[in-house]
């Protein structure tokens, strides 16, 4: 499941993953993103991944790299909040499929995470 978060801020859009995204959940993200990039131009991105847990499937996989690679040029910074190492490894990873900046942040780093990519 995914909820927005940062509702009232238009300068940054707010995502968290918890447990297994399915296919249909990330269609849904998708078009929250379509949506809200619509209404200001290269917002920051900041996704709270502390509950993510991976893909329900390779169909969700293939939909998340699409909406990835759909949207590589449309924010400003990305700012990735999650424990452990293997999310900084997956942030640098996924830096591969963006032009945006992007970074890692320790949970105890959340607002943190936020001020930077408002400030793209």
């Amino acid at each position: 499941m995914f909820t927005e978060t940062l509702t009232q801020h238009d300068d940054v859009i707010g995502i968290a993953c918890e447990g297994k995204l399915t296919e249909a959940e990330l269609k849904s993200m998708h078009a929250l993103l379509h949506e809200r990039l619509g209404q200001v131009s290269k917002p920051g991105l900041f996704l709270d991944l502390t509950g993510f847990e991976g893909y329900e499937g390779l169909a969700a996989l293939g939909e998340d790299l699409k909406m990835d690679t759909a949207h590589r040029n449309d924010f400003g910074r990305i700012a990735i909040v999650g424990e452990g190492r293997w999310m900084e490894w997956g942030t640098s990873l996924a830096s591969l499929l963006t032009r945006s900046e992007m970074r890692w942040f320790e949970l105890s780093e959340k607002d943190e995470a936020v001020t930077w990519a408002r400030s793209s």
